[in-house]
């Protein structure tokens, strides 16, 4: 446990259970071996068929073996090879000279500079991510085309790169590519988007939002869609993409950059951009200026502490952000009963393991009396089970110490209506879904 933040750490113990919480953590820490990627194409596009066919022949080429996920529309996922299990496989003979790269006492030898990265660049840099002079926190004498070791701050090694820029470079110059990444621990995929497409994008994506997407029913009248999430447009496309002609989706930005991102995507797809609009509000003043447009549904992916992402060394967060986040969704979705109109459906997606962050908002929020659980297909349900692990507050508790079993068993009901991936079972990013019905009086 002490390689893991000690808020954190604790907190899962206290909420899911000492072992139920290691095992979980533990799970998290290793790389999936599975990449989900979808393949969007343009409506009625004429290329499909051979932008599919380009697209596996390139993966297949590369050594992968891709799968169909049946259980989404065009979305495709392949095995990653770990470099450093694959090293600890053939070193299994104890007579091998084969050097580990990535097991720090087969390499000190070498006397190779040691980069210690940030958190984020440390999970960037294992999957192949060149590093910026800012995501470096220890920078050690260097001289441009020096090798360097790739660190995360418990010095476990996630790559070797070369150094673009000397060290005094590299102080001077925070937005510049100070290493080059030439082997990261996970050998991943590359995705030639440019070369291949002329009318459509692959879009790398995660389980809990693949599923988020999935749980949203849609029927033949046309559809107000609301799109808050942490992508750059693909979400959007595919719901625009599922929903009938008519349907229009309204887009919360960042800044304009994330604006220009998500116009990019829509015309590689060939969307017209009055089926879009932008909205620069946060939701909870948009949702006090009472606009006209009431939605229709609702895909809800804010930003979490992403402990349940993959390959994660370690979990640095802080319990006082775990409980900031969570009144930020719970607000988020309370603001939902203003511009919703009776039965409007809500995804909630979030890259957590924490319950605070997932069924205690759902729980919050169905107190409120404004939305109850949403149908989910039970084929999903079974595949992607969730158990409810805490309540907030624990409500259930009375004054006089004893325990409210009514209103416990009416709370235990609401976990039909959401999804738990576990990268014990799924091979995965953790994470958690959950759709809700807006139930206007």
């Amino acid at each position: 446990m002490t390689r893991y933040h000690q808020d954190t750490s604790s907190r899962l113990c206290f909420l899911l259970g000492a072992r139920e919480a290691i095992q979980l953590m533990m799970s998290v820490k290793e790389a999936p071996s599975k990449l989900f990627f979808n393949l969007n194409y343009s409506a009625g596009s004429p290329e499909e068929t051979r932008i599919k066919s380009r697209v596996l022949k390139s993966l297949q080429k590369q050594g992968y073996d891709i799968t169909e996920e049946n259980d989404f529309s065009k979305v495709y996922s392949l095995k990653i090879r770990d470099r450093k299990q694959e090293f600890e496989e053939a070193n299994e003979d104890e007579n091998s000279e084969l050097l580990n790269k990535f097991v720090l006492d087969d390499v000190k030898s070498k006397s190779l500079p040691q980069v210690i990265l940030r958190r984020q660049a440390s999970i960037d840099a294992s999957m192949g991510a060149s590093i910026k002079s800012g995501d470096i926190s220890v920078i050690p004498a260097l001289t441009s085309g020096d090798d360097v070791l790739l660190m995360d701050k418990h010095y476990n090694i996630v790559a070797h790169g070369v150094a673009n820029l000397s060290s005094e470079e590299i102080k001077r110059s925070p937005g510049r590519t100070a290493i080059r990444t030439i082997e990261s621990r996970y050998d991943v995929p590359i995705f030639e988007n440019d070369k291949i497409y002329t009318d459509g994008m692959i879009s790398v994506s995660t389980l809990p939002r693949l599923l988020g997407v999935e749980v949203l029913d849609f029927d033949d009248s046309p559809a107000n869609i609301m799109v808050i999430s942490q992508d750059n447009g693909e979400i959007a496309a595919h719901l625009l993409q599922k929903s009938s002609e008519g349907s229009k989706i309204y887009l919360f930005i960042k800044n304009e950059n994330h604006k220009t991102k998500l116009e990019n995507t829509f015309s590689r797809l060939n969307i017209p951009l009055d089926k879009v609009e932008f909205i620069s509000r946060q939701l909870d003043r948009y949702a006090k200026s009472r606009p006209r447009v009431k939605f229709t549904h609702v895909y809800l992916e804010l930003p979490s502490t992403e402990s349940g992402k993959r390959p994660n060394p370690y979990f640095d967060i802080e319990e006082k952000s775990i409980i900031s986040n969570a009144r930020t969704q719970f607000s988020s979705i309370r603001s939902i009963a203003l511009i919703g109109q009776n039965n409007t459906q809500i995804a909630y997606v979030t890259h957590s393991i924490d319950p605070t962050e997932n069924e205690e908002v759902i729980v919050q929020a169905f107190r409120q009396g404004t939305f109850i659980p949403g149908s989910i297909n039970e084929s999903l349900k079974n595949k992607y089970p969730h158990g409810i692990n805490a309540l907030p507050e624990i409500p259930t508790v009375t004054q006089a110490g004893t325990i409210d079993l009514e209103k416990l068993k009416h709370e235990m009901t609401y976990k039909v209506c959401w999804l738990g991936i576990d990268p014990r079972l799924h091979d995965s990013d953790a994470g958690f879904v959950a759709k809700l019905q807006l139930n206007l009086k």
